[in-house]
């Protein structure tokens, strides 16, 4: 395929798009995920709820630490944007357990939250082969017994030869404090309640 296209094939359904690779879910993972299919070459979709909480930091704004930090470094080794986009963005550094052996010290860095999510837009928003678009993903269209594309909260259809979910902390989000239990994402944000 190697391109994007609109096309409506199906009577009653609009395929509002085609890419190579659909990505559900712009956190961490989903934009490292979408920056390395469309640096390979291949047409690629994002899909986020929201614009605003691209690799949104939602636990803490850490990256680094003994394990995390394993996982930036791979991340960096096969030309993400994390280790990059931290060292741009970060507002103090520490090393942890300096006192022990080398074995268990890791670097980790604390993130300005908003310039990390602006400096990981920018990012997606200039790779040439790369698609953001903002809306649920709601399902997924399967045919001869593989996944070929999604299905938004809109009823549009998005074909692909290749699907990757990375939904996070969105899927089926809920928060509990005490007692009280109440369907949400991370920092008030809708959760992902149809995949």
């Amino acid at each position: 395929m190697n391109s994007f296209s609109q096309e409506s094939s199906k009577p009653g359904a609009y395929t509002a798009g085609k890419a190579d690779v659909i990505v559900v879910g712009a956190g961490h993972a989903g934009c490292e995920a979408a920056l390395a299919a469309a640096r390979l070459g291949r047409s690629v979709i994002l899909f986020t709820m929201t614009l605003d909480s691209l690799a949104n930091l939602p636990c803490n704004p850490n990256i680094g630490g003994t394990a995390k930090g394993q996982m930036v470094r791979e991340i960096d080794a096969l030309g993400g944007e994390m280790g990059r986009l931290a060292d741009l963005h970060m507002i103090q550094f520490r090393m942890l357990n300096a006192t022990k052996g080398p074995a268990v010290m890791s670097p980790r860095a604390q993130m300005d939250r908003t310039g990390y999510q602006r400096g990981m837009k920018q990012v997606l928003e200039s790779e040439p082969n790369l698609m953001l678009v903002q809306q649920e993903i709601t399902g997924l269209l399967a045919g001869d017994g593989r996944v070929e594309g999604v299905v938004a909260a809109t009823g549009s259809l998005y074909q692909a030869a290749s699907v990757i979910l990375c939904p996070g902390t969105f899927l089926d989000g809920r928060v509990i404090i005490g007692d009280s239990v109440r369907s949400s994402g991370p920092d008030q944000l809708s959760p992902a309640v149809g995949l």
